[in-house]
């Protein structure tokens, strides 16, 4: 029964169809089945540190729904307890009545290398599962504070908050002073209501880091909030982890076999328990650490996307676990190689990171016929761009077609050493500005499509569950929406295509 006092919702998760897998030259793999479908742990660079940390002696509480029971969690999961209406009690780690505290736990925590599902950010901490939501994911905030203050009490380093509501009452802002003077890092979903959306709390507080969500392409999805209050991104779209061994779901959703316990969700309840993850990966490195400097590292360290700087969509940009590493003084014998950042759009800036000790004696942007990793090998299909010597370069007509790579010549140990970036996307001139919509969305193919031409746009449906009506695309249901955009030919360019993929996924409940 829905509580008369201030409610809080789950920061729900949105369930996709299709999951990304990247692939990691240095991550270290583990046995578990649906390993390679965890794109996350590439793009933030997780894997890398699990020789010097896997969370173990850290306990992260997840206030939720309950977490469990899952196998991949059995080991990690302490006696969880329940509070609902303001009564504490004891129970099992089987408490969880809606999916969403153990998608989160395992996010966080399931174990690795034992030949089943996925492997969590930091798969030696425990979980200390704290249920205060009910069947259909409501609560009371009143409870939550009471859960934040049972947490602190139990010795954890890191609260995990994906839920919120829209506004916060002083017995909140109370139990988020309490945490802070006993050293406890607050992680909270910044919220699924949209651009347009307030602010969700208690992610608008101080008190807390507040994350949001960002898809495998470094974009923001179109269910993401906006404000300053927003501090990281981190991988929250069709995110693999675990559910109950009961739970009755979509068969499209499973993500490690249709018959394992095993789905994918998408929300910024899923990027908040990501930084929980690595927040318990620094712990485990260094207990020594407080909170508030375990937060301006995850901080300092981000990767920055989207509008140069700390912005309103991203935050300070992408949480980078191997980039916090090295800042606490680890991997100092490592090379670090330039970095590219860039859409692959012509007209549209890339720029080039150097990022390095000692400073470069020349820069240069080169043209490639095929993609690759980072390396120190001169790769053999890529030639030189006349004039293009800074870190800044936007791609031309020439680039059509072509990937680049950005490369510092240093002087390392008395020789001449060339360092070559990752190559950019395949450089494009026609492209849509957003790559996730939600179901029911209609946008003009206008508004969708963009390209460094001025000739007459428009597009046709491959595949998927979308459909076009005068002009207006139409997202029916959950999945992947494969379109063949065009361009009309418009000098200087001829006419353009290119085959695009959108993410489709369920729009998310906001507490109002």
């Amino acid at each position: 029964m829905r509580t008369k006092t201030k409610t809080f919702c789950i920061v729900i998760a949105l369930w996709l169809l299709e999951i990304l897998v990247f692939d990691s030259a240095i991550a270290v793999a583990t046995n578990d089945t649906a390993f390679d479908s965890q794109w996350g742990l590439t793009i933030a660079n997780v894997s890398e540190i699990w020789e010097l940390s896997t969370g173990r002696g850290v306990t992260v509480a997840v206030i939720d729904s309950g977490s469990g029971p899952n196998p991949d969690l059995t080991q990690n999961l302490n006696s969880g307890r329940s509070i609902v209406r303001g009564r504490l009690g004891d129970s099992s780690s089987d408490v969880d009545l809606v999916g969403h505290g153990t998608h989160v736990a395992g996010i966080i925590a399931a174990q690795s290398n034992n030949q089943i599902g996925i492997t969590g950010i930091a798969p030696d901490a425990k979980i200390l599962p704290i249920r205060i939501l009910d069947s259909r994911g409501d609560g009371s905030e009143s409870d939550l504070a009471q859960a934040i203050r049972y947490a602190v009490d139990q010795g954890v380093r890191v609260i995990n908050l994906s839920l919120g509501g829209a506004t916060q009452t002083g017995g909140l802002q109370l139990a988020l002073e309490y945490a802070a003077q006993n050293d406890v890092l607050v992680v909270a979903a910044a919220g699924n209501g949209g651009p347009t959306a307030g602010t969700t709390y208690p992610a608008g507080n101080d008190l807390t880091l507040a994350v949001t969500a960002i898809d495998p392409t470094l974009n923001a999805p179109s269910f993401n909030q906006r404000g300053s209050y927003i501090d990281i991104s981190a991988p929250g779209i069709n995110i693999c982890s675990t559910v109950r061994i009961d739970a009755i779901v979509d068969s499209s959703r499973r993500c490690a076999g249709l018959a394992e316990p095993y789905v994918t969700m998408s929300g910024t309840s899923m990027a908040a328990a990501f930084v929980s993850g690595v927040a318990a990966l620094i712990f485990g490195a260094r207990p020594d650490f407080s909170a508030l400097q375990a937060r301006e590292v995850i901080i300092a360290t981000a990767k920055d996307i989207g509008t140069a700087g700390r912005d309103e969509t991203f935050g300070a940009g992408l949480i980078d676990a191997y980039a916090i590493f090295k800042a606490l003084g680890y991997f100092p014998d490592i090379v670090v190689l330039p970095t590219v950042s860039s859409l692959g759009r012509i007209g549209e800036e890339a720029v080039g990171g150097t990022v390095q000790i000692p400073e470069s004696e020349r820069l240069q942007w080169f043209r490639c016929l095929s993609p690759g990793e980072a390396t120190l090998a001169v790769p053999m299909d890529c030639v030189a761009i006349a004039r293009a010597q800074r870190s800044v370069y936007i791609p031309t007509r020439k680039d059509i077609g072509s990937f680049l790579r950005f490369s510092t010549l240093i002087t390392a140990g008395g020789t001449p050493q060339l360092r070559f970036s990752a190559t950019t996307p395949k450089i494009s001139a026609i492209w849509t500005e957003i790559s996730t919509l939600e179901v029911g969305t209609k946008i003009s193919i206008n508004e969708l499509v963009a390209s460094a031409s001025d000739g007459k746009t428009s597009a046709r449906i491959v595949s998927g569950p979308c459909k076009i009506v005068k002009n207006i695309l139409i997202a029916n249901r959950s999945g992947s929406c494969k379109l063949r955009i065009f361009a009309e030919a418009d000098a200087p360019y001829t006419r353009l295509a290119r085959t695009v993929t959108l993410e489709i996924v369920a729009k998310p409940e906001v507490l109002n």
